[in-house]
């Protein structure tokens, strides 16, 4: 595995942790205090911020993860990615079984 894949499985790890300690020490090694996330639906900066995006999705999705759609394609320090939200092992079964983003 790449060092940008393993960092992609790394980040939608952080998704997945529902355990509030283990997320924020996630987030602790994978963002810069200061980071900046931002999608259509939030922009937040600083791992707190993120943080309480992350615990405020899993309460709105409960049960479901996050896992890779597919190939990381990355050059010049960016990586883009699919990912999937469904139920464990769904992106696996079927991809017409979770959501893309």
């Amino acid at each position: 595995m790449s060092d940008t894949n393993e960092l992609v499985q790394r980040y939608l790890a952080a998704w997945n942790e529902t355990d509030a300690a283990a997320r924020q020490a996630v987030l602790e090694d994978l963002f810069a205090e200061d980071a900046v996330y931002t999608d259509p639906m939030v922009s937040v900066q600083g791992r707190a911020g993120l943080d309480a995006t992350i615990a405020a999705v899993q309460m709105q999705f409960g049960g479901l993860v996050f896992s890779l759609g597919g190939a990381v394609d990355a050059h010049h320090d960016l990586a883009r990615f699919t990912w999937h939200l469904g139920p464990e092992g769904a992106a696996e079964r079927s991809p017409s079984a979770s959501t893309s983003r």
